[in-house]
């Protein structure tokens, strides 16, 4: 990579070489039976130059279209986007993070260890209901990145991810039952005992389909199902958004908005976290970022070009959604601290109200507005203080930037969703609940 930045040197005044590799061993199993064993491997390479104070971008899959690679870029600044950033000259060792990101477990983890640990997932599962329908999926991945640019600029890391998922469907006359659960991590240090606990609890909860009348009502987000409510905030804390004030946060930049018990931060030096890196990928070092403090916005974040068109410090958000785009402004880890109100606490306090765990269609609605409805595909009841049932054809609507100013407790324990969100329960006072009754 020193080598083709030399040559890209003598053709353009900056630019920067990105080169990612992925290698995944996945194992797939369908109604209870070993499907397909891959090993998969990909590798990108995307260039970014600045020519005549315009950007141009490409990408390829190997080393040996570089020269196109280089052609089309230069094609392609002639109509980009003005520049208001360079490369860093200098990326700051990050030795100071003694981040953890690379597991030599999972390195050495074989196919036949993976199979029995999927076995053990089909076992455990007919072990609960022998007339359960189980899909499962165990995923071992290693990737390694690397960075250089004309100024001199560069870095590299190793990466390692161990994933399970588990899809248990009972089918019968007049209903589906769908359970979903999945846990991933860089390290293979993750126990499965809480993704066994949650499982089988939700597994009697939903023994029994019970009818909710339509109303406002409590609800509580289970982590897994709160990305409804935070999406939202993710794109409207996005520097972009309010560079092209289209974000309705663009204005709320150190006032109290929300519930004094919502905060939340961005944070890319969590250790085996998914979204960890010592550097975003532009060469910016990861930090953590306060962006919500108990119910204040404290930051937005950025990457370098939209931190120079703010005419502020890049944060190290710019990360690439993959190989084959520029980075753009993008969440690391997002955590929501936990609170001190247990589950049990929640579901106690409510006399009518649900549980949210699973739902249909996320990011449907106006995402940048809040707005959001979504169909919940795994939601129970709660009444006098205690889940009754599971409920079944109800629907859920409002607006995220509205119902997080009514937050009646946050839960006193957090859990990852899809290894890169930290978050606890969330209870809320109030909700617009649809439901049609059986």
């Amino acid at each position: 990579m020193q080598q083709i930045i030399e040559k890209i040197k003598q053709k353009v005044p900056a630019g920067e070489l990105f080169r990612v590799n992925y290698k995944s061993i996945p194992i797939d199993y369908e109604m209870n039976q070993l499907k397909s064993i891959n090993a998969e491997e990909l590798e990108g390479w995307a260039l970014r130059i600045i020519q005549n104070n315009k950007i141009g971008f490409s990408s390829a899959t190997s080393q040996e279209q570089i020269n196109r690679m280089l052609e089309k870029a230069i094609e392609v600044s002639q109509f980009g986007q003005k520049a208001y950033f360079n490369f860093p000259e200098k990326i700051i060792p990050a030795t100071d993070l003694n981040l953890q990101m690379s597991d030599k477990k999972i390195k050495e983890k074989t196919i036949a260890e993976m199979i029995e640990e999927g076995n053990k997932i089909i076992k455990k599962i007919n072990s609960i209901n022998a007339d359960f329908r189980c899909d499962a999926g165990l995923t071992k991945q290693e990737s390694t990145v690397e960075y250089y640019n004309t100024f001199g600029g560069s870095f590299q890391y190793e990466q390692t991810m161990f994933a399970y998922s588990v899809m248990v469907q009972n089918t019968t006359e007049n209903d589906m039952l769908m359970l979903m659960e999945s846990q991933q991590w860089g390290s293979d240090s993750m126990p499965l005992d809480i993704f066994w606990e949650k499982l089988e609890q939700k597994i009697k909860w939903s023994s029994k389909i019970v009818d909710i009348e339509s109303g406002n009502m409590p609800v509580i987000f289970t982590p897994k199902a709160l990305l409804v409510l935070i999406l939202p905030f993710i794109s409207g804390l996005n520097g972009r958004s309010v560079n092209k004030k289209i974000s309705p946060l663009g204005d709320k930049k150190g006032q109290l908005v929300w519930s004094p018990l919502f905060s939340m931060y961005s944070d890319g030096t969590i250790d085996y976290a998914g979204g960890s890196a010592p550097y975003d990928d532009e060469g910016i070092k990861m930090q953590r970022l306060p962006l919500i403090k108990n119910g204040v916005l404290e930051n937005y974040y950025y990457d370098l070009q939209n931190a120079a068109e703010a005419e502020v410090e890049p944060t190290g958000n710019g990360l690439r959604p993959g190989y084959s785009s520029p980075p753009a402004p993008g969440i690391s880890n997002l955590v929501i601290p936990e609170g001190e109100m247990s589950m049990e606490e929640m579901i106690k306090d409510i006399k009518e109200g649900i549980i949210v765990d699973q739902v249909l269609g996320l990011g449907q609605g106006n995402v940048l507005s809040g707005s959001f409805s979504n169909n919940v595909q795994l939601g129970f009841k709660i009444k006098n203080g205690q889940v009754t049932g599971r409920v079944k054809n109800v629907m859920i609507a409002g607006n995220a930037f509205e119902v997080m100013k009514n937050i009646l407790g946050v839960g006193e324990k957090a859990t990852w969703v899809s290894g890169q969100y930290h978050f606890p329960h969330v209870y809320l006072k109030s909700l617009p609940v649809s439901a049609k009754k059986q």
